[in-house]
């Protein structure tokens, strides 16, 4: 790949060392040439990177996800702006709560979605997936990229089996996100307040998350973004016609 890179800017180089054939002060000199091969080539393999990861996500999309936008979303799943305004004007972190199929996986694909169209690496996983491809025989560079993409999708959060390990790569997944500013956005099922309780869907949702993961990690989660509750109608149904 490398030669290739190199190989059609080396023409556009043999040209100009002709063009200097008689040396002048306007003759580029070796080192000149050398540290502008060095940023054509950086160029291009970052260029090539964007593109594989862009493809990636592409091909890592389930279907039924790919036109998620903010104009389809329903009100209830856009409450106030917050989804539709999160990724020009929202804090680091979102974390989507509520009960099962109230759309907040299709929330959290209307944002990736506009934030890949705007040429940013966005990378999506089931907390299942991520706990799977974490391991030793899982995916390779999965914590590099789960750490350093621009933006990172954890779908589903509490369908996966919670241990000791877990605890600690998600931890050490949302310290560095934190320390390094990259976005966050997390999809959780939760329930609303029993009847009687006081608390808001909010509160509940917090509380329940602490119980199952620990105020360290709740508190990367939402980092000062506190915690979007989606309790509207369902948007899916159990059992349709067909």
């Amino acid at each position: 790949m490398t030669a290739e890179l190199i190989r059609n800017p080396l023409r556009e180089w043999q040209r100009r060392i002709w063009a200097h054939a008689v040396i002048d002060d306007t003759t580029p000199s070796h080192d000149e040439l050398s540290r502008e091969a060095d940023r054509a080539e950086r160029a291009a393999i970052h260029a090539r990177q964007a593109a594989n990861r862009a493809i990636a996500y592409t091909r890592r999309r389930p279907s039924r996800y790919a036109n998620a936008s903010y104009e389809l979303l329903l009100p209830e799943q856009d409450p106030a702006g917050k989804v539709s305004r999160w990724r020009a004007h929202g804090p680091r972190a979102l974390l989507i709560a509520g009960p099962a199929r109230t759309g907040k996986t299709t929330a959290a694909y209307a944002i990736a979605n506009d934030t890949h169209a705007h040429d940013q690496w966005v990378m999506v996983w089931t907390a299942p997936d991520l706990s799977a491809a974490l391991k030793p025989d899982g995916e390779p560079f999965a914590y590099d990229y789960a750490t350093g993409c621009d933006l990172l999708v954890l779908d589903d959060l509490g369908r996966e089996r919670v241990t000791d390990w877990w605890l600690e790569q998600l931890q050490r997944i949302l310290d560095e996100r934190c320390a390094q500013e990259r976005r966050l956005v997390v999809t959780c099922n939760t329930t609303g307040p029993d009847e009687g309780d006081d608390r808001s869907p909010a509160e509940v949702a917090y509380a329940q998350l602490v119980t199952r993961y620990g105020h360290p990690i709740v508190e990367r989660l939402i980092d000062g973004g506190g915690v979007l509750v989606l309790d509207g109608p369902a948007v899916r149904q159990v059992v349709t016609e067909w």
